[in-house]
Protein backbone atom coordinates (compact mmCIF):
# COMPACT_ATOMS: atom_id res chain seq x y z
CA UNK A 1 0.00 0.00 0.00
CA UNK A 2 1.28 3.69 -1.00
CA UNK A 3 0.99 6.57 1.58
CA UNK A 4 1.93 9.98 1.55
CA UNK A 5 2.53 11.08 4.41
CA UNK A 6 -0.39 12.91 6.18
CA UNK A 7 -2.17 12.45 3.19
CA UNK A 8 -3.39 9.02 3.46
CA UNK A 9 -3.23 6.77 0.33
CA UNK A 10 -1.60 8.49 -2.46
CA UNK A 11 -4.20 8.61 -6.06
CA UNK A 12 -2.60 5.70 -7.74
CA UNK A 13 -3.03 3.27 -4.88
CA UNK A 14 -6.36 4.73 -4.32
CA UNK A 15 -7.26 3.94 -7.91
CA UNK A 16 -6.24 0.13 -7.82
CA UNK A 17 -8.29 -0.32 -4.26
CA UNK A 18 -11.40 1.47 -5.74
CA UNK A 19 -10.82 -0.46 -8.92
CA UNK A 20 -10.33 -3.58 -7.13
CA UNK A 21 -13.46 -2.96 -4.97
CA UNK A 22 -11.84 -2.82 -1.88
CA UNK A 23 -12.86 1.12 -1.39
CA UNK A 24 -16.11 2.37 -2.39
CA UNK A 25 -18.11 5.35 -1.49
CA UNK A 26 -21.14 5.28 0.97
CA UNK A 27 -23.91 6.89 0.51
CA UNK A 28 -25.98 8.27 3.65
CA UNK A 29 -29.01 9.66 1.55
CA UNK A 30 -30.29 11.15 -1.85
CA UNK A 31 -32.22 14.24 -2.22
CA UNK A 32 -33.71 15.55 -5.68
CA UNK A 33 -32.40 18.74 -6.41
CA UNK A 34 -35.42 20.50 -5.40
CA UNK A 35 -35.04 18.79 -1.77
CA UNK A 36 -31.58 20.30 -1.25
CA UNK A 37 -32.84 22.15 2.14
CA UNK A 38 -33.64 19.13 3.65
CA UNK A 39 -30.01 17.71 2.31
CA UNK A 40 -28.44 20.51 4.14
CA UNK A 41 -30.26 20.02 7.33
CA UNK A 42 -28.99 16.71 7.77
CA UNK A 43 -25.55 17.50 6.68
CA UNK A 44 -25.63 19.84 9.62
CA UNK A 45 -26.22 17.48 12.07
CA UNK A 46 -22.73 15.72 11.93
CA UNK A 47 -24.74 12.61 12.20
CA UNK A 48 -23.67 11.73 8.76
CA UNK A 49 -21.56 8.17 8.03
CA UNK A 50 -21.22 9.13 4.28
CA UNK A 51 -22.13 11.59 1.41
CA UNK A 52 -25.34 13.69 0.88
CA UNK A 53 -26.16 13.28 -2.89
CA UNK A 54 -28.42 15.86 -4.97
CA UNK A 55 -29.77 13.85 -8.13
CA UNK A 56 -30.85 16.35 -10.80
CA UNK A 57 -33.66 15.22 -13.41
CA UNK A 58 -32.74 15.79 -17.22
CA UNK A 59 -34.81 17.60 -19.08
CA UNK A 60 -35.42 16.94 -22.67
CA UNK A 61 -34.69 19.13 -25.30
CA UNK A 62 -38.65 19.86 -27.43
Amino acid sequence: MSRIPGQGLCGAARALWVEAGALRARSEATFPLAEAAKAHVLGETGRTTGKIVLTVEETSAT
